[in-house]
């Protein structure tokens, strides 16, 4: 392809405020929009082999919301090929990272895979850069392209257009990947899951299915080394499980991959916001705590069913926010949506294990209360 990334025009637009320039492989002017200008990043890492053939780059980040640190992986084959395990995102790591790896290994951009662990630009806002440099693929799990009938359902199953709160739509708008080219089937792209295998530097990279934090999370597993790339699935505070969708079962899959990790003995988990976690029994004491910390609020969407009767899970979350300042309607909308799409995923569990039962309300609303 002359243009591989003619379509990201969400990320590339020269016209929609600031922006940053780079050449690509032809010598052709390009932009990126610049996302968050408030953010400050200072390199703490620069491409250190922490293993033969994997190299590390991290970034401290001052600034931006969501957290303090981005680190990113790579394994590279000297002057034969490259697989960039994220990319990062050109406000928050910056482009040049990418080129110094490829350049102090002596390896050519056209011999250069990428593999995302999700589609969260944090993690995959430097993909038009990489595919404008050259790089062969980009490989992601498989996830529905965006289609505005998302939105107007979640509004409805969740009670958020019985309530008649406004303002939440631009939010879940943006989670299912309104403007995203990567949610559809372009030809740079490659969808992979469970069973795909990455034979590269030396290592058998098993790729797993693990979604929770987004329903396309994949993690890469070095099953005889006992390694994980875990992108978002395992992070020291619990990731956010946002259901967006009915029968998704996300909280149920994510609460099963994560026992499943915790069975296969790994010694190091490379984590993309923290540093990498070592030790058999630390990362045991890890995944159970994750495990542990859906106890207390998956009690209180218990004892609201409860006391209540059939409710939303707006009406849960609005309860399970009473005790804050202005409760649920006091956060702003951004909060207000991931705290109902959170609820979403905790009372779809209770009736994935058989505690809740549900049923449609006459307009649209899916209503939950205790099954016994």
């Amino acid at each position: 392809m002359d243009n591989p990334t003619e379509n990201l025009s969400w990320l590339k637009s020269p016209h929609a405020g600031e922006t940053i320039g780079y050449r690509d492989r032809h010598g052709n002017e390009r932009h990126l929009n610049v996302r968050y200008p408030q953010v400050t990043a200072t390199t703490l890492i620069d491409g250190a082999e922490i293993r033969p053939h994997l190299y590390r780059c991290s970034f401290a980040l001052d600034g931006f919301h969501f957290c303090e640190r981005i680190d990113l992986y790579s394994i590279i084959e000297p002057g034969e090929q490259a697989l960039f395990i994220d990319t990062g995102h050109h406000d928050l790591s910056g482009m040049a990272f990418l080129d110094d790896l490829l350049a102090k290994t002596g390896t050519p951009w056209e011999a250069t895979d990428i593999f995302l662990t999700h589609l969260h630009d944090d993690h995959m806002g430097n993909v038009p850069y990489c595919l404008d440099q050259g790089a062969r693929r980009v490989m992601r799990g498989a996830c529905k392209p965006f289609d505005p009938a998302m939105v107007t359902a979640f509004m409805n199953d969740t009670g958020v257009t019985a309530a008649g709160d406004e303002g939440l739509d631009s939010f879940v708008t943006l989670l299912t990947g309104q403007d995203n080219p990567l949610y559809e089937p372009i030809p740079a792209v490659q969808v992979v899951g469970t069973g795909t295998v990455l034979d590269r530097g030396g290592y058998h990279l098993e790729v797993l299915e693990t979604p929770g934090h987004t329903i396309d999370h994949l993690c890469l597993l070095e099953r005889e080394q006992r390694f994980l790339f875990a992108g978002d699935h395992i992070i020291v505070a619990s990731p956010g499980v946002l259901q967006l969708e009915r029968d998704q079962h996300l909280l149920r899959s994510f609460l099963g991959s994560i026992r499943e990790l915790r069975d296969l003995g790994l010694e190091t988990v490379y984590m993309s916001h923290h540093e990498m976690l070592e030790g058999a029994d630390n990362i045991v004491r890890l995944l159970d705590r994750i495990l542990g910390t859906y106890d207390k609020p998956l009690g209180k969407t218990k004892d609201i069913l409860t006391e209540r009767g059939p409710a939303s899970a707006y009406e849960v979350a609005r309860a399970s926010c009473q005790h804050l300042p202005g409760g649920l309607a006091g956060l702003v909308n951004g909060m207000r949506a991931r705290r109902v799409s959170t609820t979403f995923g905790y009372v779809e569990y209770l009736v994935d294990i058989g505690w809740a039962r549900r049923h449609e309300a006459d307009d649209g609303t899916l209503m939950y209360e205790k099954a016994n």
